[in-house]
C-alpha cells in the first residue's frame, strides 16, 4: 500500500514510513511518519500485516530487558520533633 504526504509529496510504500501512533483508540487510522520531511501523514492500516525489512528485530538493543530506578532518598533515622 503506498502513502503519499501531503506536506512534501513524497509517495512510498507503508513500512518506510515509520508508525506513530493510533489515531482513534478503536479504529484502524493511524498516523505515520514521513521519511523525506518527518511530517505526520494520516492513513487507514488495514487488516494485513505489515511486512518488516530492517536488518535487526524491533526493540533489541543493549538496553531491553533492564530496568531504571531511582535511587532511594537515604533514611532518615532520628525523628525530628
Amino acid at each position: 500500500m503506498d502513502l503519499l504526504c501531503n506536506n512534501c509529496g513524497h509517495q512510498g510504500d507503508k513500512v518506510d514510513f515509520r508508525f506513530l501512533n493510533h489515531a482513534d483508540s478503536a479504529g484502524v487510522e493511524c498516523f505515520r511518519q514521513c521519511p523525506k520531511c518527518h511530517a505526520a501523514v494520516y492513513c487507514e492500516e488495514m487488516e494485513e500485516p505489515e511486512a518488516y525489512c530492517g536488518d535487526t528485530v524491533w526493540g533489541t538493543s543493549k538496553l531491553r530487558g533492564k530496568v531504571f530506578t531511582r535511587q532511594r532518598p537515604p533514611k532518615n533515622t532520628e525523628q525530628e520533633r
